[in-house]
């Protein structure tokens, strides 16, 4: 591994000051997730996602987008890929992607000064085009949206996290200790750290003693800090995305006590589901530049990176009930048609080849809804929110391969796997010698 995660941002909103901005940036791109998944034993965890297929129909071809964190993996093995897909690439945090060889990278943010300084300093993206926004925005808002029936808010903090240090959850459990002490009221939280190797005692403790020494040392810190942790916080393994609704609903806010991710997907379906969200005014200060962590009034800003001014906000947020309307406010710019509006309006392809684009607005485009009838038997619509999540939503690179020959084979773009090519030619040099030494 030759990243260097940037450790000392994760608890200070500012540890140099005396740094420019260029070399925070700098810092902040010493890693990336895609590293990771370059390692032949994270291979099946691979996610390749595809929010527009590649389309076939009346003599015209467009080409599909699809944004994975094995970006370089993939071209590295098909180098005809680029010829099906316009391929985006996503560090799967605050950093610029690595996979340079990318048409597209996901960059979280809009930010010019970022951007222009990134591509000075590696001529080689020039033309790779910068997206602003990330995975996080891809959430499934049809999903992710409030429980029916009018359910009653009785939890009063969700919290979707895991037990990294970046997740400064030892901040969180300090901040309910303060909330306590200063408003005489000991919080409902209860809070997910998606860790299956944790267990759930019948006491309402949790075991975490077979899960890796990295997060075991924050849950112990939480312990220190509560001492009966089960009577401040209702710690979780693991909630199943399709209940995940269910809590977002009747929580009274969510917190994300982080100082640095990439864009996070706790918050983009706490909105979606109505739940008003809390971070530090801090979070990805460096990254976001001029732009928000989340639309007005959907939830609040803690000023300072304490463990005092989140339980402030946390007591405003849950005392000013109606201030918030997260879901209308996020999906007047999130959710998956905007996000592919966003797509498919900074991509000049999609422009000068889809007739009648209009607004970027697929789901209403005439072309694409009869093109994507015609090769997958569904409107966009029911592409995009994954009718068949074979094809749009694929995970393990084996799985990948698999789908992407189709693909290829049913646009007529030549398949070539490297990988298989080097094998196959092995064999045939294998089989020459066999036969001209051992054959008479």
């Amino acid at each position: 591994m030759k990243g260097i995660y940037p450790t000392d941002y994760l608890h200070n909103p500012n540890p140099f000051p005396d740094k420019s901005i260029e070399q925070i940036w700098d810092d902040l791109d010493t890693y990336s997730f895609e590293e990771l998944y370059q390692l032949p034993h994270f291979h099946e965890s691979i996610r390749f996602m595809v929010p527009i297929p590649p389309l076939t129909y009346q003599g015209k071809f467009i080409k599909g987008f699809c944004f994975t964190q094995g970006a370089e993996v993939l071209l590295n093995r098909l180098p005809h890929l680029q010829k099906l897909f316009i391929v985006c690439a996503n560090s799967m945090c605050f950093s610029y992607p690595w996979a340079h060889q990318a048409d597209c990278f996901f960059t979280c943010y809009h930010n010019p000064e970022r951007e222009a300084y990134m591509k000075k300093k590696y001529p080689e993206i020039k033309n790779v085009i910068c997206l602003p926004t990330q995975d996080a925005d891809y959430t499934n808002e049809k999903i992710m949206t409030p429980w029916l029936g009018g359910m009653p808010k009785t939890i009063d903090v969700f919290c979707v996290s895991t037990a990294f240090p970046v997740k400064n959850l030892p901040l969180f459990a300090h901040a309910l200790k303060i909330y306590e002490q200063k408003y005489h009221y000991r919080l409902k939280v209860v809070c997910s750290i998606g860790n299956k190797d944790a267990i759930k005692q019948p006491d309402g403790t949790l075991d975490y003693s077979k899960v890796n020494e990295y997060d075991q040392s924050e849950l112990r810190k939480i312990d220190e800090i509560l001492g009966d942790t089960k009577s401040y916080i209702d710690l979780r393994p693991y909630i199943d995305y399709y209940d995940l609704p269910k809590y977002y609903t009747i929580a009274r806010c969510g917190v994300l006590a982080s100082l640095i991710e990439g864009k996070n997907r706790f918050l983009s379906e706490g909105m979606c589901c109505d739940m008003p969200v809390i971070t530090f005014r801090d979070f990805n200060r460096f990254c976001r530049g001029s732009s928000p962590a989340f639309p007005e009034n959907c939830g609040e800003y803690a000023p300072e990176f304490t463990a005092e001014s989140l339980a402030d906000t946390i007591h405003y947020v849950i005392t000013h009930p109606t201030k918030y309307s997260p879901r209308e406010n996020y999906l007047k710019h999130y959710g998956r048609i905007n996000f592919i509006k966003n797509i498919v309006n900074h991509i000049p392809y999609y422009r000068d080849n889809i007739p009648q684009l209009n607004d970027g607005n697929l789901t209403t485009n005439q072309w694409i809804n009869d093109a994507c009838q015609h090769n997958y038997q569904m409107n966009y619509e029911s592409f995009l929110y994954d009718k068949n999540h074979t094809l749009s939503n694929i995970a393990g690179l084996t799985n990948i391969l698999n789908i992407l020959k189709q693909y290829h084979k049913q646009h007529r773009i030549f398949w070539m796997d490297t990988q298989e090519k080097q094998k196959e030619s092995l064999l045939n040099r294998i089989h020459h010698r066999i036969k001209k030494y051992f054959i008479p």
